[in-house]
C-alpha cells in the first residue's frame, strides 16, 4: 500500500465572493521512501496540495489517506494530533522561534508531544550532531546564516521521526550553492534513513533531485 493516496481531491475557495478552484479532482500516490517534487507555476495548486496532505487544511471533496488513516475525514483536533505525530514540515521562511535557541527550536515538537525535558534534549542534540549543527545549538536564529537556519529547521522537522516530511519552496530564500547543498543533504537523509519527502518547487535545478515529479497546472495534474 502506498504511504499516501490522494483520491479525486478538489479544493475550492472564495475570493472577493468569486469561487476559485485551487485543485480539481487530483489523484496521486506516493510510495514510502519516495523523494518526490510537486512542480508548477505560481497558482498551480502546489501549496494547496501540500497543505491538504499535511493536515493543515481539509479538501472540499475527495479523500486523502496516510497509510490506513483517512486524514480527510478527521476533525480539527484529530488533525492536529495526527500532524504532530506523523508529519514534519520545512517552511520556506524557516519559522524558527526567535526567542528560542537553535536547540530549543529543534526540541519544540517534542515539547508539544509531552516528551520529558532530559529525553527531548538528548534527542535534539543527537539530530543536531547528525546534521552537523551541534556547535550552533545555543545560538539564537538571528546569529545563524540562512543555510544554518534551514538545517535547524530540517532538524526540527525530523527529530520526532515522522512518516512524511513536507517542504514548500525549500530553497527560495537561499543562494544557489546553499540550496544545492541543502537538497543534497535531504537526499542523503532520504536514502540513509528512508524518510519520505514531498516538496513543492518551480526551480528546474531542484526538480532534478527528485525520483519522481508531479506537474500541476491550474489545479490539475499534467503528468
Amino acid at each position: 500500500m502506498p504511504l499516501i493516496r490522494v483520491v479525486k481531491v478538489t479544493k475550492s475557495f472564495r475570493e472577493e465572493s468569486l469561487p476559485v478552484t485551487a485543485l480539481d479532482s487530483v489523484s496521486i500516490e506516493v510510495e514510502e521512501g519516495a523523494f518526490l517534487a510537486v512542480c508548477g507555476p505560481s497558482g498551480s495548486g502546489k501549496t494547496t496540495l501540500l497543505n491538504l496532505i499535511g493536515c493543515l487544511d481539509k479538501p472540499t471533496s475527495g479523500n486523502i489517506y496516510l497509510e490506513d488513516d483517512e486524514i480527510s475525514a478527521l476533525g480539527q483536533k484529530e488533525l492536529t494530533d495526527f500532524r504532530l505525530r506523523k508529519i514534519g514540515f520545512i517552511f520556506q521562511d524557516y519559522n524558527l522561534i526567535p526567542t528560542f535557541t537553535a536547540i530549543e527550536n529543534v526540541e519544540y515538537v517534542l515539547w508539544l508531544q509531552g516528551v520529558a525535558p532530559r529525553e527531548r534534549r538528548r534527542l535534539a542534540l543527537e539530530v543536531c550532531e547528525r546534521f552537523g549543527v551541534a556547535a550552533l545549538a545555543f545560538r539564537r536564529p538571528w546569529q545563524l546564516s540562512r543555510g544554518q537556519q534551514q538545517r535547524i529547521a530540517v532538524a526540527r522537522a525530523v527529530v520526532h521521526r515522522p512518516r512524511l516530511v513536507l517542504g514548500d519552496e525549500l530553497t527560495a530564500n537561499l543562494d544557489h550553492k546553499t540550496g544545492q547543498e541543502l537538497m543534497a543533504f535531504l537526499k542523503e537523509l532520504n536514502k540513509e534513513e528512508g524518510v519520505t519527502f514531498l516538496y513543492a518547487t518551480h526551480d528546474p535545478v531542484m526538480m532534478g533531485y527528485a525520483d519522481k515529479i508531479i506537474r500541476l497546472y491550474d489545479g490539475r495534474i499534467l503528468e
